[in-house]
């Protein structure tokens, strides 16, 4: 579900979803545009009583290029072989099996197809459509959020007040990330000043885990971005962590990235 002939993770979950129980199919470079009729699902099969329409083919692994090619859907499906997306997070956050132990249940998440659902419409949101883009973002929540174990600031305790979502983003952009989503724009004028009002709004999923897609969007530079896809630890290090987060080169990022690109099939050098 997570990476096709990019290798990346929004292609690839587009197929399935589309076919399975999510309607979720939003055209955007490097993709299969898809149009969905009538199709029963369940859990384990997907079977279309008309037809799911996959319009285009890829025409090159290595460049996502598309070219018009008639085919049958469901042979188009049958032969890839996609990885399992669920999978492909684990890889990434190996301890995001389990909330067993977690400091703070409520906050923790399994990686699971609603989180990559999640994951997915922000990246299409929020136009992050190549997977080094999507392997720096993915690596980036990882890490931030402890594999998906907290999604608020705790440390040290207490934690700075509304600081957090899945990408532990400072007060000042959750505020302006909250105030950017028509519909909470109500919710965030009621919290005032409060900041942990304000990211109690853009805790739930849906919300948490594009953050990360809406920050690079907004406060990422052409140039930043750019360098982030041309792909490569320079690119991401001194484009993305550096120069656009404007966080500190670890170790530790540098193994999340690693894992998130082995994942996705992104190039580390």
């Amino acid at each position: 579900m997570l990476s096709l002939s990019l290798s990346s993770l929004l292609p690839l979950m587009l197929i399935v979803l589309a076919t399975g129980t999510s309607a979720f199919a939003v055209p955007v470079a490097g993709q299969l545009e898809t149009t969905t009729n009538t199709a029963s699902t369940s859990t384990s099969t997907s079977t279309s009583t008309n037809t799911n329409s996959l319009h285009f083919d890829f025409h090159s692994h290595s460049h996502g290029q598309l070219v018009r090619t008639p085919t049958n859907p469901v042979k188009q499906l049958l032969r890839r072989t996609p990885p399992n997306p669920v999978n492909q997070l684990l890889q990434i956050a190996p301890s995001s099996n389990s909330c067993t132990g977690a400091q703070f249940p409520s906050e923790c998440v399994v990686s699971s197809i609603s989180v990559v659902q999640a994951m997915v419409d922000g990246f299409a949101q929020y136009n992050v459509t190549t997977a080094p883009e999507q392997a720096a973002l993915l690596s980036w929540m990882a890490f931030e959020s402890g594999e998906f174990k907290y999604n608020r600031n705790h440390f040290p305790a207490p934690g700075r007040p509304g600081q957090g979502t899945r990408a532990m983003l400072m007060p000042n952009f959750v505020q302006e990330y909250a105030a950017s989503i028509a519909e909470l724009k109500p919710q965030v004028a009621a919290a005032g000043s409060d900041p942990d009002k304000i990211l109690a709004l853009v805790m739930p999923d849906k919300y948490a885990f594009a953050a990360a897609a809406w920050y690079y969007n907004v406060h990422c530079t052409a140039d930043q971005k750019t360098q982030v896809r041309e792909g490569g630890r320079a690119g991401w290090q001194d484009g993305f962590v550096t120069a656009c987060v404007g966080t500190t080169f670890t170790d530790d990022r540098l193994a999340y990235w690693t894992r998130a690109c082995n994942a996705l099939g992104v190039p580390t050098s």
